[in-house]
């Protein structure tokens, strides 16, 4: 299994608050836990980070009900021995929906509740005519969500009609899906998947030597595993996991969720990921 001791993590937060970029590094405190899948519904991560400056804290206050646009990446990633700088790279990205300051012994802790695509995705209306020729699904989301990028959408076969769009555009796109997809969003884009697809040709490698710190169990085509946390892993993309102690359940997987848990000074730096048995298609 890895040994967490050769590792020494770093991470980059962006935040852009009121017309202000702010960078937010170490030797700053940051702890979070995220959930990432591909099943429809919006992402989310809580975090808390330690000791901001007191004018970046009152800025990340916010009700779930203010209307106040607070956006955010996350980058995580490790420095390596020998004066290695190391490098970062996006785990998750979207808007804080509620942002609250506390004291905790003499730290403050800023806690903030964040979503991938709420802004966009929490109050959308669409009322439109789709002309012939058009993809339900990419006019909703070019015309509805200004904040949301398309991915990649399983191919679709255009209209042959004109056809009215009116409510909820969640609803309206759920209504446009064929049996056996799905949507989610992933760093604000927009992705439609079968259970055989998968969105990129690259594969990293799962191994006790690239992080794998549990012995894998599957159940029904679908592997869970621990690691220590691994930017380059992704829901909707594949992995090829190899395992000492359980080389039955070695193969290539698609990746369907992966919970997060993150402390750059505690003992949490590590991810959970489920994947499913893959012998589909790129989109």
């Amino acid at each position: 299994m890895a040994d967490k001791s050769r590792f020494l993590r770093t991470f980059k937060l962006i935040i852009e608050v009121d017309n202000k970029i702010i960078e937010v590094l170490p030797p700053l405190k940051i702890v979070f836990n995220a959930n990432k899948s591909i099943f429809g519904g919006l992402n989310k991560m809580t975090m808390q980070v330690f000791n901001l400056k007191e004018d970046t804290r009152l800025r990340l206050v916010k009700d779930k009900e203010q209307v106040k646009i607070i956006k955010y990446s996350l980058e995580v990633g490790y420095v390596g021995m020998g004066g290695n700088k190391g490098r970062t790279e996006l785990i998750f990205k979207g808007t804080v929906q509620e942002g609250s300051n506390s004291r905790e012994g003499a730290d403050i802790l800023t806690t903030i509740d964040t979503m991938d695509g709420g802004t966009d995705f929490l109050n959308s209306y669409t009322s439109m005519t789709v002309r012939p020729g058009a993809k339900p699904i990419e006019e909703i989301i070019n015309n509805d969500m200004p904040n949301t990028e398309i991915g990649k959408i399983d191919k679709k076969d255009n209209l042959t009609r004109p056809k009215v769009l009116v409510g909820n555009s969640v609803d309206l796109i759920e209504k446009s899906l064929n049996p056996g997809e799905t949507w989610y969003i992933e760093n604000e884009k927009f992705y439609v998947i079968k259970d055989t697809d998968t969105t990129s040709k690259f594969i990293p490698i799962v191994s006790a030597d690239t992080g794998l710190t549990s012995t894998p169990t599957r159940k029904d085509k679908v592997v869970t595993f621990s690691s220590l946390m691994n930017p380059s892993i992704k829901i909707g993309e594949r992995v090829k996991l190899i395992s000492s102690t359980a080389p039955h359940l070695d193969g290539i997987y698609r990746v369907d969720t992966i919970n997060y848990a993150g402390d750059n000074y505690g003992q949490e730096w590590d991810q959970i990921v489920t994947a499913r048995l893959f012998s589909g298609k790129i989109i």
